[in-house]
């Protein structure tokens, strides 16, 4: 009898297992291998619990680091913007901001104000700062300039004087259509939610985070933060690197103020820890394990946070815009921060990814809201060639594969 019990229970895992098309280990260590990608920390969630768990390759070449999903801090990029409009939403709920009204109000600076210079009549809102539809250009010469050497950032210029300077009425940084009409990634924007919460709390942007986000999760404020200074253990800092040393010259005439350097032994460049003073768009820093606590809150419909009104607003996406460039498909679909995309298997997912010198990552929830996978990486997309375009394809195999086999 309890053979038969016992043969029952094999036959039934090995069905369940069967119906399952789950990665191995080796399929997404050779995949990592194949993109050039040094390392990786992938953790794959559901609204109560962690589903999975891997890290591979490095965090570290010299001296040999493994990653570790639990200790590897990573700079998060763009997906640190999704912890601003957490922020806002909180605001919000406390009736101290509200989305639609005029940013001036709040950042109550009458010597200042920050207005489309060939449409002055026409508010700047955090719903077009949020859904990247302010009409906001893009100056890749000066968002070079915001990033530098280890914390320098933060010492040569304020985030309000990176937001106020880049936003002056000088019509190079400002797409000629009335702000609310198209939408156009902007890192400033995001980085002027952050501006004015710092000015309706009356604390820096960073503190807010720390006391209002992180430490209610949980989450040890010792492994986090957007500066170097906070990370306790800078062991624990995941180093950023390039492949392809024939790019160094490229990159130093880019990053002139990092030193970008090579390895005389391996094909990579080392890109040294950097800051930036639009620091709230992308610069918060923390583990995939740590990460996963606030991908749960949003797919708990804001757990203890936010209520799920909130969730759903930030969801939602924004109505009456267009791309400003429109001669391709559009691959986003924007809510507040957070956005929809469709990946090769044609699947819709929400969430957000995050691209920096060194650091590429992806965040995302099925349209169900029921999976959660995250994928952190010290690899690079900079330049668009063959390297990144392969990178971002493997990432999305990796995603996509891990997406089939827990949602079956």
């Amino acid at each position: 009898m309890l053979r038969l019990l016992l043969l029952s229970v094999v036959i039934v895992l090995v069905r369940y297992a069967s119906a399952r098309t789950c990665p191995s280990r080796s399929f997404i260590k050779q995949s990592l291998i194949d993109a050039h990608i040094p390392g990786a920390a992938i953790i794959v969630v559901n609204t109560t619990d962690i589903l999975y768990q891997e890290a591979f390759g490095h965090q570290s070449f010299f001296p040999m680091q493994m990653m570790d999903v639990n200790k590897s801090v990573f700079v998060l990029g763009s997906i640190s913007k999704t912890f601003i409009a957490v922020a806002v939403m909180q605001l919000v709920e406390l009736n101290r901001l509200d989305l639609d009204t005029d940013i001036n109000q709040y950042l109550s600076s009458p010597n200042q104000r920050i207005s489309h210079p060939q449409y002055p009549s026409h508010a700047i809102t955090l719903r077009q700062l949020l859904s990247h539809s302010a009409s906001i250009g893009i100056n890749e010469e000066t968002d070079l300039t915001f990033m530098q050497y280890e914390d320098d950032a933060f010492m040569q210029m304020s985030l309000a004087d990176a937001c106020f300077t880049y936003l002056s009425h000088n019509t190079s940084n400002w797409l000629p259509k009335p702000p609310g009409t198209v939408t156009l990634y902007s890192n400033v924007g995001a980085s002027l939610a952050g501006l004015v919460i710092e000015r309706v709390t009356q604390m820096p942007y960073e503190l807010y985070v720390k006391e209002n986000i992180l430490i209610p999760l949980g989450i040890n404020v010792k492994k986090v933060g957007f500066r170097l200074s906070d990370i306790e253990d800078k062991e624990e800092l995941v180093k950023q690197y390039a492949f392809n040393t024939s790019y160094l010259e490229a990159w130093n005439q880019a990053l002139p103020q990092l030193n970008i350097t090579k390895n005389p032994l391996l094909d990579w460049l080392y890109i040294p820890f950097y800051s930036m003073s639009i620091y709230p768009a992308g610069l918060l820093r923390m583990s995939a394990q740590s990460l996963s606590k606030f991908l749960r809150m949003f797919m708990n419909n804001g757990s203890s946070l936010l209520h799920p009104r909130s969730i759903a607003e930030m969801r939602k996406v924004v109505d009456g815009v267009v791309p400003y460039d429109n001669s391709n498909p559009p691959i986003l679909s924007f809510g507040l921060i957070w956005n929809w995309r469709k990946l090769r298997n044609r699947q819709r997912y929400i969430g957000h990814g995050g691209s920096m010198p060194g650091a590429r990552h992806s965040m995302l929830i099925n349209e169900q809201g029921t999976i959660g996978i995250i994928v952190l990486t010290n690899a690079d997309v900079s330049p668009h060639n063959d390297i990144s375009i392969r990178t971002r394809g493997k990432t999305e195999d990796i995603q996509m594969s891990l997406f089939s086999c827990f949602e079956n």
